[in-house]
């Protein structure tokens, strides 16, 4: 029976050392790349919009373990949601969300035209959603290194969105890949 358990204990050791290496690498990827945008447009809608209206996103990994975010249009109204979705179109954070439900009825916030900063704050682990329930940011991260995540900021005319980028390593050259 002892030799079971030594075998037990030799592959758990194994498991942990290949988890603490498999991390490794992300962990330190994202420690060198902490900034990422995604400049926003209707041409990058899927089907493409005609829309003056324009924007960015932007986010920065903090020390700390969170990831804070700004997001600046221009020349849109009547915003409901921007939401950040993985390339399968799964949604796994929500940047700002006008509906709202108070005292169990639900309404929406008309934010009218808007030209400038649309939404700032800070994204924690309790923050993130869909397939990325229970993760961390650097999992939210590592879609924005690996090219698989977008912003979309939707408005009453657009449900689907009227303007989304793709989020990218900033510096990197922002054409959007599906």
């Amino acid at each position: 029976m002892s030799n079971f358990r030594s075998k037990i204990t030799i592959a758990c050791q194994i498991a942990s050392l290949i988890a603490a290496v498999s991390i490794v690498p992300i962990s330190s990827y994202a420690q060198k790349q902490t900034d990422f945008v995604a400049t926003l447009s209707g041409k990058t809608v899927v089907p493409p919009v005609s829309t003056p209206a324009t924007g960015t996103a932007k986010f920065h990994l903090n020390p700390n373990g969170t990831l804070s975010y700004q997001v600046d249009v221009n020349n849109i109204k009547d915003v409901v949601g921007v939401p950040v979705k993985l390339k399968d179109g799964a949604e796994v954070a929500q940047l700002l969300n006008v509906y709202a439900t108070v005292g169990g009825k639900s309404f929406t916030q008309s934010l009218g035209p808007v030209s400038g900063k649309l939404s700032s704050g800070v994204i924690t682990a309790n923050d993130i959603y869909g397939p990325l329930i229970g993760k961390n940011i650097t999992d939210l991260v590592s879609s924005f290194t690996n090219k698989s995540a977008n912003v979309i900021v939707r408005t009453t005319e657009n449900q689907a969105g009227e303007i989304e980028g793709q989020v990218l390593p900033a510096g990197v050259s922002t054409g959007m890949v599906r």
